[in-house]
């Protein structure tokens, strides 16, 4: 009996762990039945290609709610950074220094969101959409209003190249997802972000330096849009202040529906990867199903809704 009860719970665990993903197969499923174009071999690729960009834009949005606040300028920076870089090539600079300024550009821009929310006080909500602005202002003034091409053969790579039959995008993702992973569960700074989230005060009478590691949390935020931003540029090689805000909706769509508490304290890094994919597998079927225009629109703003309202039903439920 005790050994029923033990893989009961482990069950339990593995569900409540990986639920997401559990989810995303089951809704293939029963989507591809009624639209078996999904199971076209093009329209898998999709599905997995694009969900990667997603999912690194969704673990960065992730970061910042682990600690209870909102980044809504990671869209922002998803164009802005690449730009920078893409300049560093037009200049005739060694191409390693594009990624490397792409990565540094994102950091400094959740950097100044995170000093001028912790130490100036100003709502991460009111900061990150100014920023949100003025960078997709500047992108637009740079660019001309129109998507600038990435010529640069090293960088299409990323998002064009195979390894055998996989996407090198795809490995890049995987092995991103794993080195993110291991800092958030194996190290001393990922458990403050944790702990910081979950009760600032507490956090601070145990000695964790909370407002360094809220500013981290804008950092990442901010490097990871940064490094999405990249990955898109590859994968449509172009740069632009608009095919980026189509990300906007699932990206905060996808932490929350995956279980991160956006009072923070609660996120599970497995579930907001799975999350993303099943917000991108609803893109796809809305675009299949013809939906597009404004019924992708609306399908946006109902995805940001949904995602609240399982968040206040799951704090309910808890009694949070």
């Amino acid at each position: 009996m005790s050994r029923l009860v033990q893989a009961g719970a482990l069950l339990k665990t593995a569900f409540r762990e990986y639920s997401m993903w559990i989810l995303l197969v089951s809704m293939y499923v029963i989507s591809g039945i009624f639209i078996p174009r999904l199971f076209y071999p093009e329209n898998v690729q999709n599905v997995i290609v694009q969900g990667t960009i997603l999912g690194i834009l969704s673990i960065g949005m992730a970061f910042s709610f682990l600690i209870g606040e909102t980044d809504l300028s990671v869209v922002a920076t998803m164009g802005f950074a690449p730009l920078m870089g893409l300049f560093v090539i037009q200049a005739g600079l060694p191409f390693f220094i594009a990624p490397l300024l792409t990565v540094l550009v994102g950091a400094g821009v959740g950097l100044m969101n995170g000093l001028l929310i912790e130490k100036v006080g100003i709502p991460s909500l009111v900061q990150t959409v100014a920023t949100w602005w003025i960078l997709a202002g500047v992108v637009m003034l740079l660019c001309e209003g129109v998507p600038k091409a990435v010529l640069s053969s090293e960088w299409l790579w990323l998002g064009n190249a195979y390894i055998g039959p996989i996407r090198v995008l795809l490995i890049f993702f995987i092995l991103l997802v794993i080195v993110v992973w291991f800092f958030i569960k194996n190290t001393k700074t990922g458990l403050r972000l944790y702990l910081t989230g979950g009760n600032k005060n507490s956090a601070q009478a145990a000695g964790i330096p909370t407002a360094k590691i809220r500013i981290l949390a804008f950092i990442l935020a901010g490097v990871l849009a940064a490094i999405a931003g990249y990955a898109l540029a590859a994968k449509q090689g172009s740069v632009s202040a608009n095919l980026e805000i189509q990300l906007l909706a699932p990206a905060l769509a996808a932490p929350v529906i995956s279980g991160v508490s956006l009072t923070g304290g609660r996120a599970n890094l497995i579930n907001v990867v799975g999350g993303a994919f099943i917000l991108q597998l609803i893109i796809n079927i809305i675009r299949l199903a013809g939906l597009g225009g404004f019924y992708y629109n609306l399908s946006q703003g109902v995805l940001i809704f949904v995602a609240i309202l399982i968040e206040v039903l799951r704090r309910r439920m808890m009694g949070i």
